[in-house]
């Protein structure tokens, strides 16, 4: 399982740093909105998982993964624990490089947590939608979708950063005693979604016929 999920890394190992463009481009901008932050940890995150796709149908991964005594099931689950950790990635890659010289420099900078929130939220729910994708459909399908996907979830991300901006919804929702409760269901109902879309892309993997 380790060697599955480190490969997802080492073949992203010449192009990592292309990745790291956006948040440079926004820590390099005087200032830095709260929906600018988000979306570049959003984009950031999105495009570290299809980039990933994308590299592996490129050199025919799958093929060769179902050739080694390897179970399916293992491919599939160490796919979506990649997917994880690439929105980990994105999500240090945006507070180290956008946040942390503008504190370093002491300037002021106003990053309300739940724009981060909700750009990791968004980002698993790029990835829950799009992965059984890679093992259902061509490349060309997971290129159309991933597009199609990426666009309204920015508009989402922007409705709901600019709604939470106005401070009469700000007091209602996270200023009330039931901000861990809020929270935690999101939580919940997002790792819930994105254990469905891993058992759902297994059952598809293991019927595919190479």
């Amino acid at each position: 399982m380790r060697q599955l999920v480190w490969k997802d890394f080492f073949l992203q190992r010449k192009v990592f740093f292309l990745y790291l463009i956006l948040p440079i481009y926004c820590a390099l901008k005087q200032s830095a909105e709260p929906f600018q932050i988000a979306w570049v940890c959003f984009v950031t995150c999105s495009v570290l998982i299809f980039g990933s796709l994308q590299l592996e149908d490129k050199n025919g991964t799958d093929k060769l993964l179902i050739s080694f005594p390897f179970v399916r099931k293992d491919i599939v689950i160490a796919k979506y624990i990649s997917s994880i950790l690439f929105i980990g990635c994105g999500l240090i890659a945006t507070l180290i490089i956008v946040i942390l010289p503008k504190i370093l420099l002491g300037k002021a900078i106003n990053i309300p947590w739940y724009a981060i929130f909700i750009a990791v939220c968004l980002s698993a729910l790029y990835g829950i939608m799009l992965l059984p994708l890679k093992y259902g459909g061509s490349k060309q399908i997971i290129t159309i979708f991933s597009l199609v996907f990426m666009f309204p979830l920015i508009g989402l991300l922007g409705l709901m950063c600019n709604v939470l901006a106005e401070e009469r919804l700000m007091l209602m929702f996270f200023h009330s005693s039931n901000l861990v409760f809020i929270v935690s269901m999101l939580s919940i109902g997002v790792c819930i979604a994105y254990f469905v879309s891993m058992f759902f892309s297994i059952s598809i993997f293991q019927g595919r016929e190479f």
